[in-house]
């Protein structure tokens, strides 16, 4: 057990707030829908960097290196079984070619960035959260690669998709940010009080931004037919249940594995799908309206889900 579950809860359930603070700001016309996008921006660009880099500086730890390699090898296994369990899922679950590709992507892919860093700062500190941040490292790379095959499979094969870009892959702002911070967690080298203050507010509003700009999108779904279609709700139970509980699972196989990684990375696990979903289907012309309903219900559902995947830590 990471921590006591009345102490999870509550920060779950803080987290959650949050959400209905960025969904009543829309509702009530306080904010409008579109100004999601810039913060978005200003959370994946600055806020997001800022909390990596800040996570990062701290005294040399073998015991913290150890498990940060442990992280990377569990998302270097457990993310690529990901990809294939959800391929056989897909057929067991009768989801129709031309939204087949998609529904993969959506079932296996979690918001790790958006979601997962936030949420792990929350529940398991800056050790947590440097966790997460190397976890992302195969996680981004899937994504945009078997991901993007995957969003791929609904189109005619005539070669119109667009090759992937890999140099937004490796040069993300995420990934930089993440080298800069082991950079200094490496060298030991100290900032001055100058730069690390301003930085540390920076971190400081990523939780709270990330969880109100959740909130301000899930208020533009309409929960109306969406929670009649069937693909969408077993892509989501796929996504938040069924692929969770399966890592959960293995990793409780792997000998002297740290309840520290352990937890980072079911909680990682347990995130609803990303927001890349829709991106990459505008990309490469998939179908872009299952992803959009994914995301929204997954989403949605997480608040339930999540609490009852913490049971298992």
């Amino acid at each position: 057990m990471i921590m006591d579950l009345s102490v999870l809860l509550s920060n779950l359930i803080g987290l959650f707030l949050l959400i209905g603070v960025g969904f009543f700001a829309v509702r009530a016309g306080i904010l409008p829908a579109e100004a999601s996008k810039p913060l978005t921006a200003l959370l994946m660009k600055i806020t997001v960097p800022a909390t990596i880099v800040s996570s990062m500086l701290r005294p040399l730890d073998m015991g913290f290196l150890k498990m940060g390699a442990s992280m990377l090898l569990v998302g270097m296994v457990i993310l690529p079984l990901f990809s294939v369990v959800s391929l056989g899922l897909s057929r067991l679950f009768r989801v129709p070619d031309g939204r087949r590709g998609m529904w993969c992507f959506c079932a296996t892919f979690c918001n790790s960035g958006f979601m997962g860093f936030p949420v792990a700062l929350a529940l398991f500190g800056e050790e947590g959260l440097a966790l997460t941040v190397i976890l992302s490292i195969p996680f981004n790379l899937m994504m945009y690669s078997i991901g993007a095959k995957m969003v791929c499979m609904d189109l005619p094969r005539d070669g119109s998709a667009q090759a992937i870009s890999w140099g937004k892959v490796i040069f993300s702002v995420i990934n930089l940010s993440l080298v800069v911070g082991l950079f200094f967690y490496f060298t030991q080298i100290q900032l001055p009080q100058a730069v690390r203050g301003p930085l540390d507010y920076l971190a400081g509003v990523t939780t709270p931004l990330s969880m109100m700009i959740t909130g301000m999108n899930l208020s533009q779904g309409k929960a109306g037919d969406i929670f009649r279609d069937r693909d969408i709700l077993t892509a989501a139970g796929t996504r938040l249940l069924i692929l969770p509980v399966l890592a959960w699972g293995l990793m409780r196989l792997i000998p002297g594995l740290s309840s520290l990684v352990l937890g980072a990375a079911l909680l990682n696990f347990s995130m609803p799908s990303p927001a890349a979903a829709a991106l990459l289907g505008e990309q490469y012309g998939g179908d872009t309206q299952t992803a959009v309903r994914a995301v929204f219900v997954s989403s949605l559902l997480c608040i339930v889900t999540i609490p009852l995947v913490s049971l298992l830590l």
